[in-house]
């Protein structure tokens, strides 16, 4: 893991310090609306105008990140000494790619892929405003190809941010549905870390970690979370804990199901893996019982099977919803079918324990997309 952490309440304290320590002068911040309207960014500026750096804020980008709204930015960035994301994976994601075209050059589809980075990029600070993604730690950034409606990544150690600044205390303002969603997205990551192909001693005493600070602290964080620093904090590290896991291992179906689903339906990342993250453990369950077995006793519960109970239990108690019937979205046969196609051109199904056949996929997006 290159990128260097600072971690904890008031972390972002130190950021005009790093300005100085590396001498920069010039930075631009890249955020969305959302944090900027809710005053986020705010603690950053305050800190460059103590260091001195001058300073722009690009704040276009979406929930889901189109090549449009990445390239925007780039004009801004070119003559900056250091490139700033404040926000949640979108943001973070974004940043890492504009961070990259104001390094090589060229546009966000010349580097879809893997390995497709030639080298070093320039400084890039991430300081998250959600526990989910962990993409301050991570090497993929995901892109939106809005003519394909799919979800497209990048993948390369040279992504991975100089500095992640990790503060809990922003964080607290963020809603409670957001606050359920990004942590099912660090859940997520964490289970599938443990059960594809990839898995190593390494990635599970991560993975594991963070699937033990997401039940215990979720909840908490949904219901309390503008007054309870401690559950705040606890899953900020576990988002980082569950990135890191996943970051050296995979994942695996569930996210290549939530990638085609937020990419047909423009939806919250997060919300996408709660609704694949049961119904793709039901399904590598058969051929990774002893991998279910040690989640299940992280998770305190008897079976491989409680733990997929757990799972849709802690969806019901932070009010995720099961189906995309709930979000009143019919899925058509012919979206039915756009959805199997997207599932199988994402490349996390190549990770997975075991390769589904269109027809267990098919299944699989029915039971989601409807109670039946």
């Amino acid at each position: 893991m290159p990128t260097r952490l600072l971690f904890g309440v008031g972390a972002v304290g130190n950021l005009s310090f790093e300005c100085s320590l590396q001498g920069w002068q010039h930075a631009l911040i890249v955020t969305d609306r959302g944090v900027r309207n809710a005053g986020l960014t705010q603690p950053v500026e305050g800190q460059l105008q103590e260091a001195g750096v001058r300073y722009e804020i690009y704040d276009g980008v979406l929930p889901n990140p189109t090549i449009e709204c990445i390239e925007a930015a780039l004009p801004m960035a070119q003559a900056t000494d250091v490139v700033i994301a404040v926000g949640g994976g979108s943001v973070i994601d974004s940043a890492k790619l504009i961070n990259v075209l104001r390094t090589y050059g060229g546009r966000v589809l010349d580097y879809e892929g893997t390995d497709t980075i030639p080298g070093a990029c320039k400084p890039l600070v991430a300081i998250p405003t959600t526990a989910g993604t962990g993409s301050e730690v991570t090497f993929i950034a995901m892109f939106t190809h809005p003519e394909r409606h799919q979800k497209m990544p990048v993948l390369s150690r040279y992504l991975a941010p100089h500095l992640a600044i990790v503060d809990p205390e922003l964080s607290r303002r963020l809603p409670p549905a957001t606050t359920a969603q990004t942590g099912m997205d660090a859940l997520t990551h964490a289970i599938e870390a443990i059960v594809d192909l990839q898995a190593n001693p390494l990635s599970d005493v991560l993975a594991f970690e963070a699937i033990r600070l997401i039940l215990r602290y979720l909840p908490r964080a949904v219901k309390e979370g503008a007054h309870d620093i401690e559950a705040r904090a606890a899953m900020a590290f576990a988002a980082l804990l569950a990135g890191a896991a996943f970051n050296n291992s995979m994942v695996g179906l569930a996210h290549a199901l939530a990638h085609a689903i937020g990419g047909l339906y423009d939806l919250p990342h997060g919300l996408c893996c709660a609704l694949a993250l049961p119904h793709a453990m039901e399904f590598n369950l058969p051929s990774r019982r002893e991998r279910f077995e040690q989640i299940a006793r992280v998770m305190e519960v008897e079976t491989p099977e409680d733990a997929i109970l757990r799972v849709r239990q802690l969806m019901s108690d932070i009010d995720i919803p099961a189906h995309l019937l709930d979000l009143d979205i019919r899925v058509s046969d012919k979206a039915l079918e756009q959805l199997i196609d997207l599932t199988f051109a994402d490349g996390s199904i190549l990770f997975n324990p075991v390769q589904p056949t269109r027809e267990q996929v098919r299944a699989i997006l029915q039971r989601i997309a409807t109670y039946t």
